[in-house]
């Protein structure tokens, strides 16, 4: 059974409800093709903003075009039958269930009267269940229902409500520190040295980046060339701090999200897709942080079957648990049992990527969402047997939670932190004032996320080093892995913006003539064209600016990717 708003003109409401025949012109014509018989609708009056009563579908949508009221219009028609109609004087008022509806979080509007206006604009919108037994428990109290009866609604509401376990909450700052006998920097170390005993290479900073990365954006792009490790990573770091990592292969022919979230059989019956399927299990097991890996994920292209779940990632709220999205599903999905499910707080996406000619490169949309980080393989000639590893060094579910997911929302900052965010905020101004004017500004998403990346990756200092030992800065890598791969192609933008943010990176100064430019790169050549570039400002952002620069003067065409 699912539950459906339905906005009816109020002065059609009583020749609705006298012929047992609810109906639509045009608008809510799509969403009422999904209701079945036994679906309950909550009939809401959108001009007197209340709620008229509950009323029961006898059966699927039909099209008529008989008058049903004068001056009206109405061919698509359901069938009804009430269960409960509610006089004037005691119809539930909007603000007796003004914010309280989980409906509202499928829209991202500044205050809750704007979300539940879309609602209610849709004309016919699907409910999740908690939302249809809420109004419905409302329009018990209001027609006088016994007292029994309502107390043991009441307490059903109450059990379902905490059964959920991804319950909005409405204040912030809510962020939960692990239990203060963990400690994050050790914890780092050891799962650096857990995977280097299993004999897999990587640099320490690549694992303590991924992490970090992963902790700031449920959605990190893993790059590199084949056998570099970019699969096993997620699977390395899942075994050794007690999580799990789930494979999603990705295939060349996924035009739509129907593989990762579901879609409905011939027979009418639901088939959930691979991710929804991993969330409803992260749901299930809170105290372990999952990892769905998307195995070569341009195979195909991510903002076709991935569109929904990106949306869904940027529309996090705050929950019982940490970062929760709305549903995954659309409103429109028929299947009552899936449609609830969230991309839980202790789910991530990770993508690893191929680059050749049989993949598809990256929208923009795709880029701004995620942290991309390119693995290398640090040193072919170190190898060794591995050893025993040692017991999972467990973290806690809350490891893995962000200090916040707007700088706004965050809380506390002590003064280096704060210095620390200025010292972010201040560098990407810098770099914006080269990338604006030629189309590659940077938006506050960059720069919340690049922040608090610096943020929590000064929790484990030591760990942003080489195998060497040397430091490694995150705001470098933070530079590198949010500003530089969205900057691709062949155009004078594209050369001006390379231009300017290589002299910018390098030492201070953006360079503008090609003499200027090849000069650097000589330098870069001699030195064995490296990673990093030693006296440079940025180290790794420069170096990467400098390859990519090569590729453009010597191919005609940009790109972050080897």
């Amino acid at each position: 059974m699912t539950y459906w708003l339905w906005s009816v003109p109020p002065e059609h409401y009583p020749v609705f409800a006298r012929t047992g025949t609810f109906a639509v012109r045009r608008v809510g014509k799509g969403p009422m093709q999904a209701i079945r018989p036994g679906d309950r609708i909550v009939a809401y009056l959108p001009g007197s903003r209340v709620v008229a009563g509950l009323f029961e579908a006898t059966s699927g949508p039909f099209e008529d075009s008989t008058a049903l009221v004068r001056g009206g219009h109405y061919p698509h028609r359901v069938r009804v039958r009430a269960l409960a109609e509610l006089n004037e004087e005691v119809r539930v008022p909007y603000e007796a269930f003004a914010g309280k509806l989980r409906v509202l979080d499928e829209y991202d509007f500044p205050d809750e009267d704007r979300q539940f206006r879309a609602v209610a604009q849709r004309v016919v919108h699907p409910l999740p269940q908690i939302d249809g037994k809420l109004l419905e428990f409302l329009i018990d109290t209001r027609r006088g229902t016994d007292f029994d009866t309502l107390v043991a609604s009441l307490d059903r509401l109450r059990d379902e409500r905490a059964g959920e376990g991804i319950a909005v909450r409405e204040e912030a700052g809510a962020y939960e520190a692990p239990p203060s006998e963990w400690n994050r920097a050790a914890a780092t170390e050891r799962l650096i040295e857990a995977i280097e005993t299993r004999g897999f290479v990587y640099e320490p900073w690549h694992v303590a980046a991924y992490v970090t990365a992963l902790r700031t954006k449920p959605f990190v792009i893993l790059a590199g060339v084949t056998g570099v490790g970019k699969s096993r990573l997620p699977e390395l770091v899942a075994e050794a701090t007690g999580g799990e990592a789930h494979t999603i292969p990705i295939r060349p022919d996924w035009t739509d999200s129907a593989d990762v979230l579901g879609y409905e059989d011939l027979q009418g019956r639901f088939r959930p897709g691979a991710l929804l399927a991993i969330a409803r299990e992260a749901t299930d097991d809170p105290a372990r942080e999952h990892v769905a890996v998307l195995d070569e994920m341009n195979l195909a292209r991510p903002e076709h079957y991935l569109a929904e779940v990106l949306s869904r990632i940027e529309a996090r709220r705050l929950s019982e648990r940490g970062f929760a999205t709305p549903p995954l599903l659309n409103p429109t999905a028929t299947d009552s049992d899936w449609r609830a499910v969230v991309l839980p707080p202790n789910l991530a996406l990770v993508g690893t990527v191929n680059m050749d000619e049989s993949a598809h490169g990256f929208s923009r949309k795709v880029l701004d969402r995620a942290f991309t980080l390119e693995l290398s393989a640090p040193d072919l000639g170190q190898w060794h047997e591995a050893a025993s590893p040692p017991e999972p060094g467990l973290w806690p579910a809350a490891a893995w939670q962000p200090r916040a997911i707007t700088l706004s929302g965050l809380s506390d900052l002590n003064d280096a932190g704060r210095r620390a965010v200025e010292r972010v905020v201040a560098t990407l101004e810098e770099a914006n004032r080269l990338l604006a004017p030629v189309g590659f500004g940077i938006g506050y998403r960059t720069r919340d996320e690049a922040a608090l990346f610096v943020l929590h990756a000064a929790e484990t200092p030591d760990a942003f080093r080489t195998r060497s030992g040397e430091p490694v800065a995150p705001l470098d890598l933070a530079l590198t892995m949010k500003l530089l791969p969205r900057i691709a192609g062949g155009s004078r933008s594209v050369r001006q913006a390379l231009f300017g943010l290589l002299g910018w990176a390098a030492a201070g100064t953006p360079l503008v003539s090609e003499d200027d430019v090849r000069e650097a790169l000589d330098v870069w050549e001699r030195a064995g064209r490296p990673d990093a570039l030693d006296d440079a400002r940025f180290p790794r952002t420069a170096a990467r600016l400098t390859l990519m620069t090569d590729r453009l003067l010597a191919d005609g065409f940009a790109s972050f990717w080897d």
